[in-house]
């Protein structure tokens, strides 16, 4: 063989053949595929059944002071909050209501429509609002 051959052998062959080797000798230590994995996995692991079960919330009979707005209120807050709790918030602005409504609706999932947002703002701010813009905000939490 000359020289060319040799230099062929060794760049092609080699690594190839290195690759075969390292590939027949790692699948003894590499971690096990998917499949066998899943399937030791459920030797291991008991199937598991769930059940539906209804619950039944009790219902509140406190409802928010009447007013206009206290219809949206009572269809849209109440189901994820007391009344109470609403009106124990620290007094705000419409617009930091408004604020805490669109986080209520973006982070929370508050099923309220975006055309009511404005009312119920105003309805809160009437109940349990401050008159003034001015001053330190209570959604920044810097109300005393």
């Amino acid at each position: 063989m000359n020289a060319k051959l040799n230099r062929i052998a060794t760049v092609w062959v080699a690594p190839v053949l290195l690759g075969a080797v390292a590939a027949v000798v790692g699948s003894h230590y590499l971690p096990e595929s998917i499949a066998e994995q899943a399937k030791r996995q459920a030797e291991l692991v008991p199937p598991v059944y769930f059940t539906a079960v209804n619950v039944t919330l009790p219902s509140g009979s406190v409802m928010f002071p009447p007013g206009e707005g206290s219809e949206i209120a009572n269809a849209n807050c109440v189901m994820c909050h007391s009344t109470g709790m609403v009106l124990r918030q620290p007094a705000m602005t419409i617009s930091e209501w408004k604020i805490e409504i669109m986080k209520m609706r973006g982070a929370f999932g508050a099923p309220l429509p975006a055309d009511q947002v404005d009312a119920l703002a105003r309805y809160l701010g009437v109940v349990n609002g401050k008159k003034s813009e001015s001053g330190p905000s209570a959604v920044d939490n810097q109300a005393s």
